[in-house]
């Protein structure tokens, strides 16, 4: 509830009413997207009711829904946390041979480079080294993997979308091997391309010949309301109801050894890492913004607060009171209408309401 009539009254009579709202979101709340690949859409509406009526006969309400698109930042790839190498050493069902990984950048956007070494060798800490070890095959996946809660959605879906293998038939030591994947990314937007700060250059000149291409492969159908053309492609998220992954899958096969593989995760952000400096400074400045606005110690609080209630709480102080526009004709005007059409006789048809 946002607005009542004064005590005692059962409506007002007014020409329109302004309401500054606002809503804290959930650190849990995951964007708006649609991933066409697995047929699921993820929006945010916000509804707003209101009720009309000078008395309890004449009583009506009305729903109005609005599209709200919206957008989280923690993945961006820039971030620290994602640009110190990930290592871990994991070893075969027997023991027999010990492969370290180094993943150097645990974050990618679209088009990025995903660079991941490995040293494969035998585990010159076991008892008893097998002889003939042979290294054969080293092959890297990336897939997607869309996990679902909801009862009446399957548990678990694979997509694998590239894939990279070195052939080696090398006799297998305690030395090891020494072998580097590079790969792309294979998700493209080229929308990322309006937060690059480059400017391309326009070369002057008449057209004489127009070609047009299309390709159907990129061109999707008409988005629900409320996603962002940002947001078309899969990303690393988690929600109640699903949960989009990514993992490198890799698997090692062995002569005269047991085959294995290793799983490891990987982070996948909406923007790359060109767009990312873009939008790490735009945060930055939206902080010194909100600074400015609330105050420093109370953007530390409401950083700081794990309760929804407390946020929206002591943000509603900061709110203004609602404008309410008065059936008057200074009001009228003030609305932007032609101060000569104000005022009706009793015939004609009334406003109809509606929320902007």
């Amino acid at each position: 509830m946002v607005y009542t009539p004064p005590l005692g009254q059962f409506s007002q009579e007014m020409l329109a009413l302004d309401i500054p709202i606002v809503i804290p979101l959930d650190r849990a709340i995951i964007p708006s997207a649609s991933f066409d690949s697995w047929g699921s859409t993820t929006t945010h509406q916000l509804i707003v009711k209101a009720t009309v009526g000078s008395s309890a006969a004449t009583e009506m309400s009305f729903v109005q829904t609005f599209a709200v698109p919206i957008k989280t930042y923690d993945t961006l790839p820039l971030y620290r946390q994602y640009n110190e190498p990930i290592r871990d050493v994991q070893y075969s069902p027997d023991n027999q041979v010990q492969t370290e990984i180094v993943l150097p950048v645990s974050a990618v956007g679209p088009q990025d480079q995903i660079s991941l070494g490995l040293r494969i060798a035998a585990n010159c800490l076991h008892r008893t080294i097998s002889k003939n070890l042979q290294l054969r095959l080293v092959t890297v996946q990336l897939k997607e993997v869309l996990e679902c809660f909801d009862g009446g959605l399957p548990a678990r879906k694979e997509n694998k979308l590239c894939s990279a293998t070195q052939e080696f038939m090398t006799a297998l030591t305690t030395e090891g091997i020494n072998c580097n994947f590079q790969m792309t990314f294979p998700y493209f937007n080229d929308l990322l391309d309006l937060y690059s700060s480059g400017n391309r250059p326009v070369v002057g000149g008449e057209v004489k010949q127009t070609i047009a291409t299309f390709n159907k492969n990129s061109n999707f159908s008409k988005l629900a309301d409320g996603v962002p053309l940002t947001h078309v492609r899969g990303f690393t998220l988690v929600g109640k109801l699903y949960g989009l992954r990514y993992e490198l899958v890799i698997k090692i096969k062995i002569g005269h050894g047991k085959d294995f593989e290793h799983m490891l995760p990987i982070t996948v952000s909406p923007f790359d890492r060109a767009s990312s400096a873009y939008l790490i400074d735009w945060i930055k400045t939206e902080c010194l913004n909100a600074r400015e606005q609330f105050g420093k110690q109370t953007v530390a609080k409401f950083a700081s607060a794990h309760s929804w209630d407390a946020v929206y709480r002591d943000l509603k102080r900061t709110l203004p009171p609602p404008i309410v526009f008065m059936n008057t004709r200074a009001d009228w005007v003030r609305l932007g209408y032609n101060p000569e059409a104000f005022g009706r006789s009793a015939g004609e048809k009334t406003l109809s309401d509606y929320i902007d």
